[in-house]
């Protein structure tokens, strides 16, 4: 019976292209430029746990708002992707936030809660202090974090 509607009424085309739009298929809602970098401490040493990026991009009213993210490799560097792999972030200014892994060895040995390698700060938008800006072309940044209030040092692994 739905379908003799459909073919009676014409309604099919017209609940298709409601459902599927008449728009491109394939294309990314937004462009999105290279974004790489390192993560390092004030001493030059790369922050090497592993952890990741996320980076937000802080959207006027009524725009949307597309998040960034990157693993953080044994040097200290990072490529960000937000629609595919590797495609960096879209142009504008973002907040940054990083979370680094923390030292499994106390847990493992002493079964305690592991302790943050970096301050806890850099792990919230509110509270980083980070923000850069994405360019139209090649984007290369250095953010500088420091080991949790406290330590002298940066924290060292086992």
């Amino acid at each position: 019976m739905l379908n003799t509607c459909f073919k009676h009424h014409g309604a099919l085309p017209i609940v298709l292209t409601m459902l599927f739009g008449v728009g491109g298929c394939g294309s990314h809602p937004a462009a999105t430029y290279p974004v790489s970098g390192k993560v390092e401490y004030a001493d030059g040493a790369p922050l090497a746990t592993g952890g990741i990026i996320l980076v937000k991009s802080i959207a006027d009213e009524g725009q949307t708002v597309f998040n960034a993210r990157g693993t953080i490799a044994a040097d200290g560097k990072f490529r960000l992707s937000t629609l595919e792999k590797g495609d960096g972030a879209v142009a504008g200014k973002h907040q940054v936030l990083v979370r680094a892994k923390r030292d499994a060895d106390d847990y493992l040995k002493r079964g305690v809660v592991p302790r943050p390698v970096i301050d806890p700060r850099f792990e919230h938008y509110e509270t980083s202090g980070l923000e850069f800006t994405v360019e139209k072309n090649e984007n290369d940044f250095t953010i500088v974090v420091e080991p949790p209030t406290g330590q002298s040092a940066r924290p060292t692994f086992h």
